[in-house]
């Protein structure tokens, strides 16, 4: 029989997949977790495992931990990003590691978008106020003639840069090669990006040499009255100079997505009336 262990299930999604009866047919053991964990809670679900499948990056396969599972022979990921998982090794194991196909580019493009105009219009401000009977007319600003300032340049940053188009804004990107590809739109260095754009929005994986590379000399660089989106992964910036730039008035609003820890625990931008949240939608 082979065991089969389902980490990081939080919205208990895998219960009603009709995949789970063809792999049950197939004489499979299959044991899912829905809670959090990390360290040796991870060792002792896996301790029989031969295959585990790990939704999203919630659950981090470290060399310690995958020492300790000899009988480990296949890592399923949902999704692309394999940043909490070592690599190196996994394959010194002989750990096959697998990713799903086809992309949630499309969810990505409107929920960025979903972001900010939320932002632009400030209407975490504007619900606040109501929910409180305040009547507060503030409206906040257009796009149209704002520079937007893409932080990498792949599939979903181009779909990106097409919607900005329709609502006449300016695009500008910032490649983490330094070298100009295809594109048609402008490629800037990180720092003028940061300091000319009305809008930056994130869009690059979260691989060792991008950790941290928006830190808080690159937030504190962007204009008064700007926005900051994050729809890529929590671990891309300095969360918390962020929230002091928006607590403190510099930054118009922010839309985060993505946290360094999920699911969300201690919300660092629980001050923060300007930023809109959601739950790695």
């Amino acid at each position: 029989m082979t065991n089969i262990i389902v980490l990081g299930d939080y919205e208990s999604v895998f219960i009603n997949s009709p995949k789970l009866q063809s792999l049950k047919d197939l004489n499979c053991r299959i044991q899912i977790y829905s809670k959090p964990m990390s360290g040796t809670k991870v060792t002792e679900a896996l301790k029989e495992a031969d295959i585990v499948i790990l939704v999203r990056e919630r659950v981090k396969l470290t060399k310690e931990i995958l020492l300790e599972l000899p009988n480990l022979k296949m890592i399923s990921q949902t999704g692309s990003g394999t940043a909490h998982i070592d690599k190196v090794q996994a394959e010194k194991q002989n750990i096959f590691i697998t990713l799903t196909g086809g992309t949630s580019g499309p969810s990505v493009v409107e929920l960025t978008f979903a972001l900010i105009i939320g932002s632009m219009r400030m209407l975490p401000i504007h619900q606040k106020n109501l929910m409180e009977n305040r009547w507060i007319q503030t409206p906040g600003f257009e796009l149209q003639g704002k520079r937007l300032g893409l932080i990498g340049y792949g599939e979903v940053s181009k779909k990106v840069a097409k919607v900005a188009s329709c609502f006449n804004m300016e695009v500008v990107t910032w490649r983490p090669t330094g070298e100009k590809g295809d594109e048609e739109i402008k490629v800037l260095p990180l720092e003028e990006l940061m300091k000319t754009s009305d809008v930056v929005s994130i869009h690059v994986r979260l691989v060792p040499e991008l950790k941290g590379v928006i830190d808080a000399q690159k937030l504190q660089l962007m204009k008064k009255g700007s926005v900051l989106i994050n729809t890529s992964r929590g671990g891309l910036l300095d969360n918390e100079e962020l929230s002091r730039l928006l607590e403190n008035g510099h930054l118009l609003g922010a839309g985060i997505d993505t946290f360094p820890e999920e699911p969300l625990v201690e919300n660092i931008f629980k001050n923060a009336p300007n930023v809109l949240l959601t739950p790695h939608m």
